[in-house]
């Protein structure tokens, strides 16, 4: 099993001045706008995030598209010194697709509208093919509430239908295995497992060409919408077919405040460490072969301190898997 990161927002203060970092820390530059500031800086620069991950001994990037982001815009001779420079340092890359404005219609009924969502994501999907990225997350859209119901639900979820069928089958012919991540529940449409796995079992009854991935932190947001949080959480893996399983994503999330992704060894949403430590192993059973971190933070003293923060989180899952027996690739 390997540990990987999407490094979501903790790397912006690195590329920011010295001017700036001082802003930061006076509360003078908001964290909001350090990230409109740097976010397409961090991601172009991928040779950079691959030697960090080399320095904390992370051997998996998975490469964030949320949007804003640079990949469109990066020549062949660039995407191909991040290739070879993942392949010299021996990290592998995946590519998390865009799941904002656009890339939100693989959802929509308007057939107009979906099909400019599946062609544009093709076109990253080829962008991700020429950095050498293994696999592609792809989120399942969104809907409005009121179109999240009866005859409507059944028109967005032919629509997902249509839009995985052409985009799994796109990506498997460029040799990269497309996942259906579960969204969160304020997106209204699949975001329970059963739905997805339900929508995979019809697209690929074989588990050849999509896989699922299942983001733990996105399923504890049914806490903010009225759904119960069983006792040990951790166990709803299990309702996974081991056929659907490569890549996964792993952050924590704490309800009423609704934080995302607070570093897993702080211990402050729903993930304890006996979690954890449940659901690694039936991960690892069950041949999970990527397992992607997700930590952002939003406090200024946090991000101005955030490789120390990658680097303790990586320690505390070691530690984690070392007590459980899990070798890590």
């Amino acid at each position: 099993m390997k540990i990987g990161r999407d490094f979501t927002n903790l790397l912006n203060p690195i590329f920011l001045t010295n001017e700036e970092r001082e802003q930061l820390r006076n509360n003078i530059l908001q964290v909001a706008d350090m990230d409109a500031k740097v976010q397409i800086k961090v991601k172009s620069d991928v040779v950079s995030q691959i030697k960090i991950a080399n320095e904390l001994g992370i051997r998996h990037i998975e490469l964030d598209g949320g949007v804003p982001n640079p990949y469109l815009a990066m020549d062949d001779a660039n995407l191909f010194a991040i290739k070879e420079t993942a392949k010299i340092y021996n990290i592998s890359l995946s590519f998390h697709l865009p799941y904002t404005f656009v890339s939100n219609s693989i959802a929509s009924f308007q057939e107009e509208d979906r099909q400019s969502a599946v062609e544009l994501l093709k076109k990253y999907i080829l962008q991700a093919k020429k950095l050498g990225c293994i696999s592609c997350i792809l989120h399942p859209g969104s809907v409005p509430f009121y179109q999240a119901t009866g005859e409507y639900l059944n028109l967005v979820k032919e629509s997902l239908y249509k839009s995985y069928c052409e985009l799994a089958e796109y990506s498997y012919n460029l040799g990269i295995l497309l996942h259906l991540e579960n969204n969160t529940a304020f997106d209204f449409v699949l975001t329970e497992i059963e739905e997805g796995i339900e929508l995979l079992e019809r697209i690929d009854p074989q588990g050849k060409i999509i896989k699922y991935c299942f983001d733990i932190g996105h399923w504890f947001t049914r806490a903010d919408v009225g759904k119960p949080i069983p006792e040990q959480p951790e166990k709803v893996f299990e309702t996974i077919p081991e056929k659907y399983v490569y890549e996964m994503h792993l952050n924590d999330y704490i309800p009423i405040v609704k934080k995302f992704h607070p570093p897993l060894y702080y211990e402050k949403g729903l993930l304890k460490r006996e979690n954890l430590k449940q659901l690694l192993s039936l991960m690892a059973k069950k041949n999970v072969k990527i397992v992607v971190i997700e930590t952002a933070v939003r406090e200024i003293d946090e991000l101005l301190n955030s490789k120390e923060i990658i680097a303790k989180e990586q320690q505390y899952l070691k530690s984690i898997l070392e007590e459980i027996n899990i070798p890590i690739e």
